[in-house]
């Protein structure tokens, strides 16, 4: 099968990121010509390259017309539908927040696969999706990445923050707890300028990690306790008992079900779950129900169907299949334009702030300047006077020492010759 692959940015190592290139990957290595479609790529793509894997900035470029389109990221999978006028497509979803993520409507597209179940219930009433094309495939961890599994301490000592979603106050909340809690804590992530991208390397060196998503699936493959974090939720230590619970929801806390809070009690609370063995039993859930081969195997289902339930373009009729989609983006548009002028409002607003203060800073330097200028001669006119003052308090004392001897020295040469003994009287002697 021919498979067109659809990505926005392969730049960097994220989350879809990394979906895209095992996916392509491992479809690559089961005999599958997979190319993907990026408007911005990076050095990542060698990964795939290495596998046969083509990766193009330009849909003209594609060396073939694909059997399907694997969509992620609305416009690139619009894009692609545009180009390839009679090829279906699925569509991935990784989640409905920022725009780029969420679902296009468009009639060639055979399923919308949803990164858990959460995300499911909301795209028949919020984008008007048919539920029988909707379906979940869960995130997953290559296991041929994440191969060692460790062996969990009897009492956690080392933890990681992985990813950087947390603001800064949060952050400081967390190393205050986890110092409480006698953990010392990394901070993984580029948010945190230490964007290590080996995590099949270093996650065996952490006993907990704080993390949501697919960072928190590799940590907990790799036999790391996990507990989720998220913005204003702190989420609870992932046992066997509420793994279901946790992957409904993609490994993250979700908003109105508890009212956690990062704190100090709230950490010694999760540490006081910590069991060896229950972190080993959710590495063994986490390796039978979310392998990448496991995805892959029902991906190619959802191809096959996809495939085989595609309706061809009347000949000769004009396509109107974009006609919602456009309706829909022209809505859209006209929002993000409005925004984007008040920002531009805005930005001008900021950018005659900044000249200002530039300008202020340049007069502040120059008067810096001056005022050091005038330091340096006040401290030379001070050096020089404190010489002139030294020299003349050594001369008055010079002249004290001179006119105390000058006003002795008649005195004492009296004394000296009263004190000198007579001399004898000279004796004439005969001639």
């Amino acid at each position: 099968m021919r498979i067109l692959m659809t990505q926005r940015d392969l730049t960097y190592v994220g989350g879809t990121e990394m979906v895209t290139v095992e996916l392509a990957k491992e479809l690559a290595e089961r005999g599958h010509e997979v190319a993907v479609y990026t408007p911005r790529t990076g050095r990542i793509a060698n990964i795939m390259i290495s596998s046969g894997v083509w990766v193009r900035d330009r849909l003209a470029d594609i060396p073939w017309v694909p059997d399907i389109i694997h969509g992620q990221h609305h416009l690139q999978t619009m894009a692609a539908l545009a180009k390839f006028k009679e090829t279906p497509a699925v569509y991935y979803c990784h989640g409905v927040l920022p725009w780029v993520e969420r679902p296009p409507v468009h009639p060639r597209i055979g399923r919308y696969l949803m990164m858990c179940e959460w995300l499911a219930p909301r795209t028949t009433p919020e984008y008007g999706l048919p539920p029988e094309r909707v379906a979940v495939l869960p995130n997953f961890v290559s296991l041929t990445r994440f191969t060692q599994v460790r062996t969990p301490p009897a009492r956690p000592r080392r933890a990681a923050l992985f990813g950087g979603w947390l603001n800064q106050e949060e952050v400081h909340k967390l190393e205050a707890a986890c110092a409480k809690a006698s953990l010392k804590l990394d901070k993984i992530g580029y948010n945190h300028d230490n964007p290590l991208e080996r995590p099949e390397i270093f996650l065996k060196d952490y006993d907990v990690v704080f993390a949501i998503g697919r960072c928190a699936l590799e940590a907990l493959a790799c036999g790391c306790a996990v507990i989720p974090l998220m913005p204003g939720q702190a989420g609870e230590l992932i046992t066997s008992a509420t793994f279901d619970q946790y992957a409904f929801s993609n490994f993250s806390p979700r908003y109105f079900v508890t009212a956690n809070q990062i704190s100090d009690d709230w950490l010694l609370e999760q540490m006081a779950r910590y069991q060896p063995e229950e972190v080993l039993a959710v590495t063994s859930l986490v390796r039978e129900r979310h392998s990448l081969q496991g995805a892959v195997d029902r991906l190619l289902q959802f191809y096959s169907e996809a495939v085989a339930t595609a309706v061809p373009a009347a000949e000769g009729e004009p396509s109107s299949e974009f006609a919602p989609y456009l309706e829909t983006v022209g809505r859209e548009a006209d929002v993000m334009w409005a925004e984007l002028e008040a920002m531009r409002g805005q930005l001008k607003e900021k950018s005659r702030e900044v000249r200002s203060l530039k300008q202020a800073l340049k007069r502040s330097e120059k008067a810096k300047e001056k005022v050091e200028a005038e330091f340096k001669t006040l401290k030379l006119r001070h050096d020089l006077m404190g010489q002139t003052l030294r020299e003349h308090w050594m001369g008055r004392w010079l002249l004290g020492r001179v006119h105390r001897l000058l006003r002795h020295a008649p005195v004492e040469a009296e004394e000296k010759r009263c004190l000198e003994p007579a001399s004898a009287p000279v004796v004439a002697t005969p001639s």
